[in-house]
């Protein structure tokens, strides 16, 4: 998980939301360019990566809105279309790529496809989010503390399909033994020419700051 700054949401939606008996299920239904202008704002500000999981989502298809407090909860009526605290951009969850492969099973289900109307304790929203997860070589993630395990368990970020992808990623750095450690974790840290992150960049970094923390030098704060 990577903490997320939020922008300013798009003048479509502000206009939108003023209007009376504004709903996101109306944007849905009846306003679809807004609803993909919005998806695409926040595919965009999260440099194109998942808002829990850090799968590459690119704003149009596959890429789906999410709302941190989501409907069943008691601020959802309130809060249904306020861009800068509730509405996240997510991966599927596998629930897409479950219709078309028969090998991903019901336990690769992940992200909110998971996590349906329950509260998650650590939300990209908060400043230190990224530092309560670890992640070892073979792509498993753990929880520093318990919100941080409730978390993990809530978005089923053990997914076999994430643990895979996740390894994927962190064996590439084995072809490397010998690397400036220090700078592909700030490269990491940056965006490309797209606006997008790494893919799974922030498990990339706990892996070097784990495990090449003798490499890193006193200006990366680990």
């Amino acid at each position: 998980m990577k903490y997320i700054n939020k922008n300013t949401p798009p003048s479509e939606l502000v206009s939108y939301r003023r209007a009376p008996g504004a709903s996101y299920d109306d944007m849905v239904k009846k306003h679809q360019d807004i609803y993909d202008i919005t998806r695409l704002s926040l595919a965009e500000e999260q440099g194109y990566i998942c808002c829990y999981c850090g799968k590459r989502i690119t704003g149009f298809k596959g890429t789906q809105i999410e709302h941190i407090f989501a409907k069943g909860t008691a601020a959802y009526s309130k809060m249904q279309l306020d861009y800068e605290t509730n509405l996240l951009a997510y991966c599927d969850g596998g629930k897409y790529e479950r219709k078309s492969d028969p090998s991903i099973l019901a336990d690769d289900l992940h992200c909110d496809t998971k996590k349906s109307s329950a509260p998650i304790p650590v939300t990209p929203l908060q400043n230190n989010c990224q530092d309560k997860f670890v992640f070892d070589i073979d792509g498993t993630i753990l929880g520093i503390g318990a919100d941080a395990e409730a978390t993990i368990q809530i978005l089923n970020l053990t997914s076999p399909l994430l643990n895979t992808e996740r390894k994927y990623a962190i064996d590439a750095y084995s072809m490397f033994p010998s690397m400036d450690w220090k700078e592909e974790w700030e490269r990491l840290e940056k965006r490309n020419s797209k606006g997008e992150y790494v893919e799974y960049c922030f498990v990339l970094q706990r892996y070097i700051e784990i495990f090449h923390e003798k490499d890193l030098k006193a200006e990366v704060h680990v």
